[in-house]
């Protein structure tokens, strides 16, 4: 592995090879894993815990296939597969690459000590607490150049792998000048500091006109938030996990929606609300999860903490990844805000069966009608061409660009290499 850049080695169910297979299982029976655990009970429960955690990370593994990244939003699968490249467990490990032109290389362990590894594993898993909360600034940053200003926008980004790094060269060497490059979340597996370097500040557009500011995610607080306040937030100087950027006409407004959760931790909704009614400015909301969804869970917790400003119309346009996919929704009929998923920066995820839905604008997009109170929308459904040899069955990674000028404000969806995939002007 010593050969592999850590970036592109990837860890799957089929990385722990004979390690759960018969023999150990047994000797499960006799010897603990545990062995700073005296409590019968607390082994019983961390038993079920390792339990769940593995078959999620077995389905996956199986549902992606070989030579393919799974990533499983479970705290105890993801932390084994960051420990398994940061610190693994005795022996040689193999690399294997089983897919022609695939930039991924999958790690294998032979079992040896495997128990006392996961015994490891578990007591950095014990000890992991969340990183102090940080408070920003109340008052916003100014940003962009009089009442212009454009960013660009990925999420779900930090594999390393497949679209991602087409993404950020694009971003990188786009001839228009940015003020702002953002993240929506999700530093894989489980955000050390490592791969928070690794995966993603490695990768990062280099720009030296735009300011980078990145939300917090489900997967960096598998770690408590290691890598991304101790590595990811100085390297942005980024003081806190929400921020508040704006110009004259527009206030732009990251929130965490991660250190709880799908909610909102601290004092950021009294924080937003004192913000947006300082003004009289466009709101734009950018999470990491979703208030609603067509597709997945929706996120009362999110919708009920800010249901003030919803109701009162304040928040023009809400941008969110964790689901793996780009659906562009209609315009809220009781809140008016634009809703948009983006979380196909660079995980390589399936295509939903979508044949049922129309296709519409240009054949790659299909519309969706709405449901359970949720508005109708538009998903893209592309294949993805950084997948090589199974391009039809996973959908098209891509970034978003905004450009603000006055009160108009235009979105751009893109294709990896750039490549205008949707162009709007949306106010």
């Amino acid at each position: 592995m010593a050969q592999t850049p850590p970036e592109k080695a990837i860890v799957t169910y089929r990385s722990l090879g004979h390690a759960f297979e018969r023999p150990v299982v047994e000797a499960l029976s006799e010897r603990s894993p545990f062995e700073s655990v005296q409590d019968p009970a607390e082994e019983t429960a961390l038993r079920a815990e390792l339990s769940v955690a593995l078959a999620a990370l077995e389905a996956e593994s199986a549902r992606q296939g070989p030579g393919m990244i799974a990533a499983v939003p479970n705290q105890l699968a993801s932390l084994i597969q960051s420990r398994m490249l940061e610190d693994p467990p005795p022996g040689d490990p193999l690399t294997i690459s089983s897919r022609p032109a695939q930039s991924a290389y999958e790690v294998k362990y032979d079992e040896h000590d495997i128990l006392g590894w996961i015994g490891s594993v578990f007591t950095w898993w014990r000890k992991i607490s969340p990183e102090p909360w940080r408070t920003p600034p109340d008052a916003p940053d100014a940003i962009g150049k009089g009442r212009k200003l454009r960013l660009a926008m990925v999420a779900d980004w930090g594999t390393g792998l497949y679209g991602a790094p087409v993404c950020a060269r694009s971003i990188e060497t786009d001839a228009k000048p940015f003020d702002l490059l953002l993240h929506l979340g999700d530093i894989y597996y489980s955000g050390t500091q490592g791969e928070a370097r690794t995966r993603f500040l490695d990768k990062w557009p280099k720009r030296a006109d735009a300011l980078s500011r990145a939300c917090n995610a489900n997967h960096e607080m598998y770690t408590g938030g290691e890598g991304y306040f101790r590595a990811v937030l100085p390297a942005f100087g980024q003081p806190a996990s929400y921020f508040a950027l704006q110009n004259d006409d527009w206030l732009l407004v990251g929130l965490d929606s991660a250190y709880e959760d799908h909610d909102l931790a601290g004092d950021q909704v009294a924080w937003l609300e004192r913000i947006v009614k300082a003004g009289n400015r466009k709101v734009v909301l950018f999470t990491h999860h979703q208030p609603y969804s067509l597709l997945g869970d929706q996120g009362p917790k999110l919708v009920t903490k800010l249901g003030r400003l919803l109701a009162e119309k304040r928040i023009f346009a809400w941008y969110w990844g964790h689901e793996h996919r780009c659906v562009l929704y209609d315009a809220h009929p009781a809140w008016g805000l634009l809703g948009r998923c983006i979380g196909h920066g660079g995980y390589p995820y399936f295509r939903d069966k979508l044949s049922a839905f129309p296709v519409t604008e240009g054949k790659i997009w299909r519309r969706m009608e709405a449901k359970n109170l949720v508005p109708g929308g538009i998903i893209l459904d592309a294949p993805n061409e950084y997948v090589k040899g199974e391009e039809e069955k996973y959908g098209a990674n891509g970034y978003v660009t905004l450009e603000f000028d006055e009160h108009r404000l235009n979105e751009t969806i893109h294709a990896p290499d750039g490549a205008v995939v949707r162009d709007r002007q949306l106010a």
